[in-house]
């Protein structure tokens, strides 16, 4: 599952996928590339997966999930940090990162602001527990999930981080 997400691993990824009609381009850190495969839009929001770019990649086998809302949709993310964590913590929060669909799931067990990223730690009873981000970008929220077996706490924030900036970069 963390081996590049394309059929033939020996194929690298694309190092960048660019969507002109949504004005964005989705572009992961060193060692990682969106599989276009992957990608999902719905209603101006678009979904993507990422992985190692080769299967002889040095990067640690992982799986980023990125997600850009709708145009306009990071107006939630302007009341920072402190509203975005109570959000997670509420019920309706906790409920919509649940994979079931299920609050009593889910705990939100570390949030902080980190410049434009608001970066919080998830344990989910159906998936386990993981690190997510949450940033703005050209008007849109953009959501970024990392999971992979063998990461620990550090590595996972420091990819979630890295996507972002990395986002950032190819979206000037």
């Amino acid at each position: 599952m963390c081996q590049p997400l394309t059929l033939w691993a020996e194929t690298a990824l694309p190092k960048a996928v660019t969507l002109r009609a949504e004005e964005i381009t989705v572009q992961g850190p060193a060692g990682y590339c969106p599989d276009p495969a992957t990608l999902r839009q719905t209603g101006g929001a678009v979904a993507v997966l990422l992985g190692r770019c080769t299967d002889q990649a040095e990067s640690p086998p992982a799986v980023i999930s990125v997600t850009f809302g709708r145009a306009g949709s990071a107006a939630v993310m302007a009341s920072g940090g402190a509203e975005m964590a109570a959000f997670f913590a509420s019920e309706a929060g906790r409920k919509s990162l649940s994979r079931r669909g299920r609050a009593a799931d889910v705990a939100v067990t570390s949030a902080r602001s980190l410049g434009d990223l608001f970066l919080f730690r998830v344990a989910d009873r159906g998936i386990g527990t993981y690190w997510r981000g949450m940033t703005a970008l050209n008007g849109r929220t953009v959501s970024i999930k990392v999971s992979g077996p063998d990461l620990d706490e550090v590595e996972s924030r420091k990819l979630v981080e890295s996507t972002s900036r990395a986002l950032r970069r190819a979206n000037r």
